[in-house]
């Protein structure tokens, strides 16, 4: 009898890894305090007692800005603003944050993980503006927590071809929210998905380059650490999709990536 009190007690602990496996990666890890937000500003930036903050992980499309560039609107943009300010109404505009590693951007706006209360559970706001199909997934360097939730949800959302997945399905002319590295012009610029085929990787005294045929994409020396290069080798021949901002530069465009959450190979949440 002592014997398989012994033998449960040893299959129960090693059932325990399979049960945090399934741990709910939306859920709140320490919700600073609750307030009340006043309005969203675009998809991804919203109003806080008259701050400005940024939802973490989340990429929506960007409004039109007329400033000395005057750098056009991306699709959906709109929408996805209206979104997230019906989000915010249906949940009577308030809202608990949580911070993450880094607080702040350069731009001197708060960067948070928000939520919202439904009865008596309390619901990631930024998972639900990414399963609306309105906003994309996003990673750095740091600022990671809940990133299975946001990839978790957007590939949920990618698999119903909703919103912004709609436009890449049936709208692929619009370059947005993916464009292939074949098709790329100088106005592809700015968040998007580049997607193409890896045909050179190799290491410089400055960077990790991975190279598409017209895409360069660069892993600065000062995020080396977040990444196994061997992994980036085996990328060479493979047809990859990776997400971040487009810079043109002497008629190439290169994207700067800070973590290989970013390269769809590589996330873990495709695997």
């Amino acid at each position: 009898m002592k014997y398989r009190h012994v033998f449960a007690l040893v299959c129960f602990i090693g059932l325990l890894p399979l049960s945090l496996s399934h741990a709910d990666y939306c859920a709140p890890v320490n919700i600073e305090v609750w307030a009340y937000a006043s309005y969203a500003t675009d998809g991804e930036t919203l109003i806080i007692q008259n701050k400005k903050f940024k939802l973490i992980g989340v990429k929506a499309p960007q409004k039109q800005r007329k400033n000395k560039f005057n750098m056009p609107g991306q699709p959906l943009a709109k929408k996805s603003q209206d979104r997230l300010n019906r989000l915010l109404a249906n949940h009577d505009l308030r809202i608990g944050v949580q911070y993450d590693t880094r607080k702040k951007d350069t731009f001197n706006r708060g960067l948070v993980h928000l939520f919202v209360k439904q009865g008596d559970k309390i619901v990631n706001l930024n998972k639900l503006m990414i399963a609306s199909g309105y906003a994309l997934a996003f990673s750095e360097y740091n600022n990671n927590l809940h990133q299975k939730c946001y990839y978790q949800a957007e590939k949920e959302a990618r698999k119903d071809g909703i919103a912004l997945w709609s436009l890449a399905e049936n709208q692929p002319e619009l370059h947005f929210p993916i464009v292939n590295s074949t098709d790329v012009t100088s106005n592809d610029d700015s968040f998007r998905i580049y997607r193409g085929k890896i045909v050179k990787v190799e290491k410089s005294s400055r960077n990790y380059i991975l190279n598409m045929d017209t895409t360069g994409i660069r892993v600065r020396r000062e995020y080396w650490e977040h990444f196994d290069f061997n992994e980036l080798k085996k990328l060479k021949g493979q047809t990859v999709e990776v997400r971040g901002y487009g810079k043109l530069f002497k008629g190439r465009m290169f994207v700067n990536i800070e973590s290989p959450n970013v390269i769809n190979v590589l996330n873990p949440v495709n695997n």
